[in-house]
């Protein structure tokens, strides 16, 4: 089959890594494509709010596709804060859609579906299982709210579950551990050798991309993500390396998750955010890849970019944002 036309992509989060990464792609292909955030840019960025679609109406009239981006990803965040981020807005999103004869909605949710205690390949049948936190668990709500949209023949929908996604402008896996390495405290559990599957976000995007307009990607769940997986300290070692440090440092994942533990308590204590959280040791100390057999039967998508060739570009912008110092 032939892939669908589209008039015109609107895109959540559209500030964001993966959302800003969305729409420069669309920009550079001459596509009509509008971004939404919470804070606009007095061009093709307006200001509205997901979760009272009614603020967005005007940018969702002849919309043929939504990419759904916008979410809070903070293993930090308040569970409160997690729910109504990305799981009610995201109903009341699709909600909308359906009401504005939205072709297809394309929502962007995370391998973290699949749990932290999976072991070896997976691929996109493998259950799901809430055992990382807030942050999967509304991963998981938000994924049941899209597809049960499904079964109403009233909208496409497709589900993106990206690997590690690296690149200029990811702070979970680029700006943190940078920050955290230059105060000495950043540390690697399972000795570093736990799984990291990293995809760079050249590629995601292009696979997103390509799932958006396909034809036989309407229902479908896909894994976007490398293929295989490196060790925790192979991925973490150029941050060291940019900012002249030795390192990674690597324990137990029980001492990990005992001194992330402390700093959790502390920063609760003082008001803040702790993105080293428990949640994120047991992120890192998993020991599974996934399977992208499907995307590249069905959409025809394979990563191309390597991992060195996408550090080299992660590189030279962290230098251009003064992230490694002088």
């Amino acid at each position: 089959m032939s892939e669908q036309a589209i008039k015109k992509i609107l895109i959540t989060g559209a500030n964001g890594f993966i959302g800003g990464s969305l729409m420069r792609y669309y920009q550079n292909q001459d596509q009509d494509v509008v971004g939404v955030d919470l804070v606009g840019n007095g061009d093709d960025i307006v200001q509205g709010d997901i979760s009272q679609p009614d603020t967005i109406s005007q940018q969702l009239q002849e919309c043929d596709v939504i990419i759904h981006t916008a979410a809070l990803v903070s293993n930090a965040m308040q569970d409160s804060d997690m729910w109504r981020v990305n799981v009610l807005a995201t109903r009341n999103l699709i909600q909308a859609a359906k009401e504005h004869k939205v072709r297809r909605f394309v929502q962007i949710s995370s391998i973290v579906a699949y749990g932290n205690s999976a072991k070896g390949e997976i691929d996109e049948t493998y259950p799901v299982h809430a055992d990382g936190g807030s942050y999967v668990l509304t991963k998981l709500a938000s994924e049941h709210v899209v597809l049960s949209e499904q079964a109403s023949d009233d909208i496409e929908v497709v589900i993106i579950r990206p690997g590690d996604a690296y690149g200029p402008g990811s702070r979970p896996w680029i700006i943190a551990p940078l920050e955290a390495i230059a105060k000495n405290q950043f540390m690697l559990p399972e000795k570093g050798e736990g799984f990291f599957r990293p995809i760079y976000i050249d590629d995601l995007v292009r696979g997103i991309a390509m799932a958006s307009r396909h034809p036989d990607a309407a229902g479908e769940i896909f894994n976007l993500s490398c293929e295989g997986y490196m060790f925790t300290k192979d991925y973490f070692t150029p941050h060291y390396q940019w900012l002249g440090k030795k390192g990674p440092l690597a324990v137990s994942t029980k001492l990990a998750l005992r001194i992330s533990a402390m700093a959790s308590k502390v920063a609760d204590l003082m008001g803040n955010l702790n993105e080293a959280s428990p949640s994120t040791v047991k992120q890192l100390s998993t020991k599974s890849w996934f399977s992208i057999k499907k995307a590249e039967r069905i959409l025809g998508w394979k990563p191309e970019v390597t991992f060195e060739d996408g550090m080299k570009v992660t590189h030279e912008w962290a230098q251009e944002q003064g992230l490694l110092g002088k």
